[in-house]
């Protein structure tokens, strides 16, 4: 299928029929569907490395979950965005690290801020 008809057939049936599991899937299609309009890859290149990934996961056992299914999604966008330079796998651990530092900077200032009275607040 190459990628004009499966958006064309995704307009037709609307993006809100669409359901997904879990907001992580949901994004990660967005994801491809965006990198594809802008031309990174085509939805067929992307296909062909999803289906290329799912055959490699297959060799260690079946797909059995919507996870194990979007981790070889995962995989398959961030093999095309590495292949351009785009993206690099180092690239995940650091951003990942920075999100969790700033989960925890968020969670210490709501934690200091429960116990502390501010003058405006008291009139």
């Amino acid at each position: 299928m190459q990628s004009d008809t499966l958006l064309t057939a995704l307009r037709q049936t609307g993006f809100e029929n669409l359901t997904f599991n879990t907001p992580w899937s949901a994004r990660l299609f967005g994801m491809t569907l965006a990198a594809s309009n802008k031309q990174l890859f085509t939805l067929q290149q992307f296909q062909t490395a999803l289906i290329d990934r799912i055959r490699e996961q297959e060799k260690d056992g079946c797909i059995t979950t919507d996870e194990d299914y979007y981790s070889c999604w995962l995989e398959a966008l961030q093999g095309l965005l590495e292949a351009k330079n785009l993206w690099q796998a180092d690239q995940l651990m650091k951003r990942e690290a920075e999100v969790v530092e700033a989960a925890h900077h968020r969670q210490e200032h709501q934690r200091q801020g429960q116990h502390i009275i501010r003058p405006e607040a008291v009139k």
